[in-house]
């Protein structure tokens, strides 16, 4: 929470990865920032899938950075 806090106060957009219901981060997103939510109750779930958003955002990294376009 207090790195959301700190990021909106230095004007810096939020990618949030959050499960359930989004809880209290959910709440403190401002509107231009970014919440990936998995909807499942299963902490297992959500951290597999989060898992795998990761990767997929470093991929994309990757290719944006590395690759020659």
């Amino acid at each position: 929470m207090r790195a959301i806090h700190a990021a909106h106060e230095r004007g810096v957009k939020v990618v949030a990865l959050t499960g359930r219901d989004g809880g209290a981060i959910a709440g403190a997103l401002a509107g231009v920032d970014i919440e990936i939510r998995v909807p499942a109750d299963r902490t297992c779930r959500i951290q597999e899938v989060h898992l795998l958003i990761i990767h997929c955002l470093c991929d994309l990294i990757d290719a944006e950075l590395l690759e020659p376009h």
